[in-house]
């Protein structure tokens, strides 16, 4: 009896969702969506909603495998994280034609890679083994992830098919390689290792062969991010901090795809991460901190000039829109931090202008992914 009940709950709940849906012209799986996580159910797992907050849907549970489509409410407090060692969905990301979503789950007992349709059908696990498997990437024709696995005793770089056949290991040494990126022409990944001693950037054949060290400094390069039309890699350092080593500082920077022509591009002595190009290739956006406090949005122009910062825009993670006007990113409103988990993510237009918080409740909302433009 509970089950048929909880059966008739779900399919009476879905169908006046989408029937809500449907009278407002609006479709779950139609046009822009952004995917994102949340633990508003009790787990941490793969949301999605359109563009300006509405229509919020879970994508999938553990509790029932079918796509559950429900209108959540709005709420305001705060909560924890769900901790690593609890059942949770992470890192969601598009593929390329915004038909899947891969991402990072421990649904199974540890931490595996798996792919899902935007609608929640189709769940597909694409890793098979007992240890971390994280970072999910999709190649850009969107026909191989590459991520991050521990399956060998430390953290290498391999790539399976979109079904999960046909795994490789791309690296093989005995330090960490992770952050594995795809070129935008999809020949090349790009990775951090510490292989030689500090954390610097490397790039590969999408195969794994010819790896190259494309940063040379005594400190840390972490965060790669290659520029639209594949020429330059954007990336974040603290080589320039000197002996300063309190409070923390890292900066961004962009290097030629060989490694040459290093340009820094930011100097505010803050703790910048995350670079993120903008679809056209002129702009960076990235977040920075004093030290390891409240981040805030900043964008600059791919040579470094023109700095600007969002003032009230606290966040970090920031993400572009499909067409580079806009920018949604995870922030921690009030006096919420990330340890209790008191994030919500929000919008704001590239020049700054209408700041919108999309999700509003007491549980932690954050790592949004902007559906490719289709």
């Amino acid at each position: 009896m509970k089950i048929r009940a909880s059966s008739s709950i779900i399919m009476a709940t879905t169908l006046a969702a989408l029937l809500l849906s449907a009278a407002c012209g609006v479709r779950a799986d139609a046009g822009e969506r952004i995917a994102f996580v949340s633990n508003r159910d009790g787990d941490s797992e793969i949301y999605m909603m359109n563009p300006d907050g509405s229509f919020a849907t879970r994508l999938i549970g553990h509790d029932f495998p079918l796509a559950a489509w429900v209108v959540m409410p709005s709420t305001l407090a705060a909560t924890r994280i769900v901790r690593r060692d609890d059942w949770g969905d992470r890192q969601p990301v598009w593929s390329p034609d915004g038909r899947r979503v891969a991402f990072a789950s421990i649904r199974d007992g540890n931490w595996e890679i798996y792919a899902v349709n935007a609608d929640g059908s189709g769940l597909t696990r694409l890793t098979n083994n007992d240890a971390l498997d994280w970072q999910p990437v999709w190649s850009p024709d969107g026909r191989r992830v590459a991520f991050v696995s521990e399956q060998d005793g430390n953290e290498e770089i391999y790539a399976a098919r979109a079904d999960g056949s046909e795994l490789t290991r791309l690296t093989n040494n005995e330090a960490d390689d992770w952050q594995p990126v795809w070129s935008p022409d999809g020949r090349r990944i790009a990775f951090v290792s510490d292989r030689d001693g500090n954390d610097e950037i490397y790039a590969m054949n999408a195969d794994g062969s010819e790896m190259t060290r494309l940063t040379h400094n005594p400190t840390g390069d972490w965060d790669p991010a290659w520029s639209p039309d594949g020429r330059r890699i954007a990336f974040a350092s603290d080589r320039d901090e000197g002996e300063r080593w309190f409070p923390p500082n890292s900066e961004i920077y962009a290097m030629n795809a060989d490694g040459t022509d290093i340009t820094r591009l930011t100097d505010n002595n803050r703790v910048a991460r995350g670079p993120v190009w903008s679809p056209d290739g002129r702009r960076i956006a990235f977040s920075s901190s004093p030290g390891h406090a409240h981040a805030s949005i900043h964008i600059t122009n791919a040579d470094g000039s023109t700095l600007r910062t969002f003032g009230i825009a606290r966040g970090y993670s920031p993400v572009w829109s499909p067409d580079g006007r806009r920018i949604v990113f995870t922030d921690y409103p009030g006096d919420g931090d990330i340890i209790m988990g008191d994030t919500e993510i929000y919008a704001i237009n590239a020049d700054g202008s209408k700041w919108t918080q999309l999700t509003d409740n007491d549980h932690y909302d954050g790592s949004p992914s902007w559906r490719p433009a289709r």
